[in-house]
């Protein structure tokens, strides 16, 4: 399966974390798979994060170096990844370059395995190495939602540097099977970078048993941590392998001695670092992921799968098609619904405060999280289904 299997149920006492979120209060939130609502605590973690820089001046350096470091091992323990293996940055494109950056694409081993359904972003990236020596190679999808596993496994082979694959689809929300396309990856000697950004904190995760060499992804979605926080992690060992052309002075082994070129990279995790870190937006995230470690992701996915199978069910009843897999496995936290006029029901339903967002080839998509309750789930449903008549 593309996902450990966990029995949909709703769980009613999810419902004490809402008071914590407080867009709650006045509207219906269903967009968490986009932005996840803003955690009561970012006000306060802004306020530390400057009152660590009123105090302390230049010296709060020691201290947001410690933050730092706590929230990158805070993100990796939300998918099994080890202690002190994980990068911070500001968005998943930078760290999909620095990646890019560190390969020799002068040499035989030149091909990039993607998904054409990957999201825009990340093939902008790479298409860029291709005046470099990249041949890129996007697997095309037959039904638009999904890319058949074997004809993934099929276009890995001896020539392939790197499969920069997303654990979730983001056009419908489809699994794809990260193990099995790891262990090709891995019988050919390629490099896997696994994009969990559509997934991380609504499905469980488990690095190890992927047997990922770099995961990537960020906090404004299911993590409700905001804008501004990215991570990649690799696995023990790859660090040392890696010397990106794409760096900064965040990334040298001194980055307070200020030395001349050539740089000299730091071992470990600030070696895919760059520039000055965003340090505000950890500050904020790291408060964010509490409650999702507290209440742990097979919870959340147990409760957004049955919220999910409403969403399936009222849709096909009322005639609308959903654009995502029905199959509880095969998809992630959030439902595809369309139909004839999808994006200007659409704005009513942003404009009565129905919070989701709307995607071309995709339609409205429903994204409910822990906080989400069975009765807005229907409310959203009803609305949905007396616009899509008109």
């Amino acid at each position: 399966m593309s996902a450990p299997s966990i029995a949909p149920k709703i769980d009613p006492e999810l419902a004490r974390w809402r008071s914590q979120y407080p867009i709650l209060a006045d509207s219906v939130y269903v967009n968490s798979n986009s932005m996840g609502a803003m955690h009561q605590s970012a006000p306060a973690a802004l306020q530390a994060y400057t009152d660590a820089w009123a105090c302390d001046g230049v010296e709060a350096w020691e201290t947001w170096m410690r933050v730092v470091e706590a929230t990158a091992d805070s993100a990796a323990r939300l998918f099994g990844g080890a202690e002190g293996h994980t990068s911070l940055n500001q968005n998943v494109a930078y760290f999909q370059a620095a990646v890019a950056s560190t390969i020799d694409w002068r040499k035989g081993r030149n091909k990039v395995v993607i998904e054409a359904l990957q999201f825009p972003n990340v093939i902008y990236v790479w298409e860029r190495f291709r005046e470099l020596g990249a041949e890129l190679v996007l697997v095309p999808s037959d039904d638009g939602m999904t890319v058949p596993l074997e004809r993934m496994l099929a276009a890995i082979d001896e020539r392939t540097a790197i499969v920069p694959i997303s654990h979730g689809v983001y056009v419908s929300g489809a699994l794809q099977d990260i193990g099995a396309i790891c262990r090709r990856a891995r019988d050919v000697g390629a490099l896997t970078l696994i994009d969990v950004y559509q997934t991380l904190g609504a499905v469980p995760i488990d690095a190890e048993a992927w047997g990922a060499d770099m995961i990537v992804g960020g906090s404004h979605k299911w993590l409700c941590g905001g804008p501004g926080t990215a991570f990649l992690y690799a696995r023990p060992g790859l660090h040392e392998q890696l010397r990106p052309r794409t760096t900064g002075w965040f990334a040298h082994a001194d980055p307070f001695a200020f030395e001349p070129a050539p740089i000299r990279y730091a071992d470990g995790t600030r070696r895919l670092m760059a520039g000055t870190p965003s340090m505000p937006a950890y500050y904020v995230a790291q408060r964010a992921y509490e409650p999702i470690h507290e209440i742990g992701v097979p919870r959340i996915r147990a409760h957004t799968l049955a919220l999910g199978r409403i969403v399936i069910e009222r849709s096909l009843a009322a005639g609308l098609t959903v654009r995502s897999p029905l199959a509880d496995d095969a998809r992630g936290g959030w439902v595809a619904v369309d139909f004839p006029g999808s994006e200007a029901v659409s704005r009513q339903l942003v404009a009565e405060r129905f919070k989701h967002d709307w995607r071309p080839n995709c339609g409205l998509r429903i994204g409910p999280h822990f906080y989400t309750t069975e009765d807005e789930i229907h409310r959203t449903m009803d609305r949905i289904i007396a616009l899509s008549k008109r």
